[in-house]
C-alpha cells in the first residue's frame, strides 16, 4: 500500500476519533453544568431545612441524592467513553509513526 493511501486512512479515522472526543468533552460540560446547578438547588434547600417539616426534608434529600447518583453514573460514562476515544487516537499515532518509519527505511534504501 503507497505510504499517502495509508496516511490518508490514519488521519481520516483520526479526525472522526477527534470529532467523537469533542462530543464526548460537550457532553461532559453539560453534565457537571447539570450537576452544580443540582448542587445549588441543594444548597438552597438545606436554608431552607429550617422551615420544613423532617418528611419534606427527607422527601428533598431522597430525590436530590437520587439526581446526584444519576449525575454520577453519566459522567463516568461519558469519562469512559473519553478515555477509549483517547487510547484509540494514541493508537492511531503510533501507527501513524510506524508507517514514516516504515516510509523512511525503505527510502535510505
Amino acid at each position: 500500500m503507497k505510504i499517502d493511501t495509508l496516511v490518508k486512512g490514519i488521519l481520516d479515522k483520526k479526525k472522526k476519533l477527534i470529532e467523537a472526543s469533542n462530543v464526548c468533552s460537550k457532553s461532559i460540560d453539560f453534565w457537571e453544568k447539570k450537576a452544580n446547578r443540582l448542587f445549588n438547588e441543594m444548597d438552597e434547600a438545606e436554608e431552607e431545612f429550617a422551615f420544613s417539616s423532617d418528611e419534606d426534608i427527607e422527601d428533598r434529600c431522597t430525590d436530590h441524592l437520587k439526581e446526584v447518583d444519576f449525575l454520577m453514573n453519566r459522567m463516568k460514562l461519558e469519562n469512559d467513553q473519553l478515555d477509549l476515544v483517547e487510547k484509540q487516537i494514541e493508537e492511531l499515532e503510533t501507527q501513524l509513526c510506524l508507517a514514516f518509519a516504515q516510509y523512511a527505511k525503505k527510502q535510505k534504501k
